[in-house]
């Protein structure tokens, strides 16, 4: 607990000191942060708080010995962009900023995550399982908490517009075969079929429910509370002219939605075939065996009415 609060305390006093840096841009990169004198201190503090033992993945090796990445520290925690702000003059949250970094530091590593955005809108709080993977819609203040420093959400440069994806059709699920983002420099894999053909699963029951055509505008890695991997060109945006309080037209931008998932939400019962679970949970001859036996229990007689298999879909897939 003592290691936390120096930790805490070692973010105030650097963001304090930030006040009196040149707010030329090249003087305030990360990398030109990582070589001032008083980071030392918060690289110490780190240390004592989060050890290498225990929180590996915030380490790396420099000259032979193991450190806290400067590129983790600063870029990937957000305490680099705080320290820009700061510099520049911005009003900053500094105590909610050392309270994101510390987290950051010292809660032990979320899984990693597959998310992809689809073109749609749904009710905020609209949950629905599609097997292993999770259609979802989340409030603006949902979506703060998912990346490392909520309280810089609509102040840092070019940061990206949450409040644009309330109520937008995310589909996601854990990827345990994919390591936690936090290494020095991004890479990018050109092999292989389109992301989102890997999700395949997830996005047939949609693609079932619905005459339009499926759009996935984004494929990105979520690990909660340390990434947040949506870039703000990937949110395809109009411009929408709305009035004022006083009644005078003003530009607003707004997500472009159009019509796919409308509705969707609110009959989730009638595909409960669709949203059944993956096909891992049906791979045991057992249970196969079993259900054959029980469908034969229950067949009704010869001349028997049945319910007709397409009921509960949409009129556009009942013969």
């Amino acid at each position: 607990m003592e290691a936390t609060s120096q930790l805490r305390q070692a973010v105030l006093t650097w963001l304090e000191q930030a006040r009196d840096l040149p707010s030329i841009p090249e003087a305030i990169t990360d990398v030109a942060l990582s070589t001032r004198p008083e980071f030392e201190a918060v690289i110490n503090a780190v240390v004592s708080a989060a050890p290498k033992s225990e929180h590996r993945d915030l380490y790396g090796k420099v000259d032979g010995d193991w450190l806290p990445r400067w590129s983790t520290l600063l870029r990937g925690s957000g305490l680099g962009d705080a320290t820009r702000l700061v510099a520049q003059g911005a009003t900053v949250p500094v105590e909610d900023v050392a309270d994101s970094f510390v987290a950051f530091c010292t809660a032990p590593a979320p899984a990693a995550e597959d998310w992809l955005l689809l073109t749609g809108d749904l009710p905020v709080g609209t949950r629905i399982p599609l097997g292993r993977y999770t259609l979802q819609a989340f409030t603006a203040d949902e979506l703060r908490q998912l990346g490392p420093m909520p309280a810089l959400q609509g102040i840092q440069p070019g940061g990206l517009d949450l409040d644009l994806l309330a109520g937008a059709p995310f589909v996601h699920a854990p990827n345990p075969e994919r390591a936690p983002y936090r290494r020095d420099t991004g890479w990018f894999d050109f092999a292989g079929p389109r992301p989102e053909s890997l999700h395949w699963r997830a996005l047939l029951p949609l693609v079932l429910w619905s005459e339009e055509l499926l759009h996935v505008d984004a494929v990105f890695g979520v690990e909660r509370g340390r990434y947040f991997d949506l870039n703000r060109n990937q949110v395809p945006t109009t411009i929408q002219i709305d009035e004022d309080r006083d009644g005078v037209p003003e530009e607003v931008e707004v997500r472009e939605t159009g019509q796919l998932l409308r509705g969707f939400s609110r009959s989730p019962a009638a595909t409960g075939l669709l949203f059944r679970g993956d096909s891992e949970d049906r791979r045991s001859n057992g249970r196969h065996h079993q259900r054959t036996e029980s469908s034969q229990e229950a067949r009704p007689p010869l001349g028997a009415s049945c319910p007709s298999p397409a009921a509960g879909l949409p009129a556009h897939l009942q013969g």
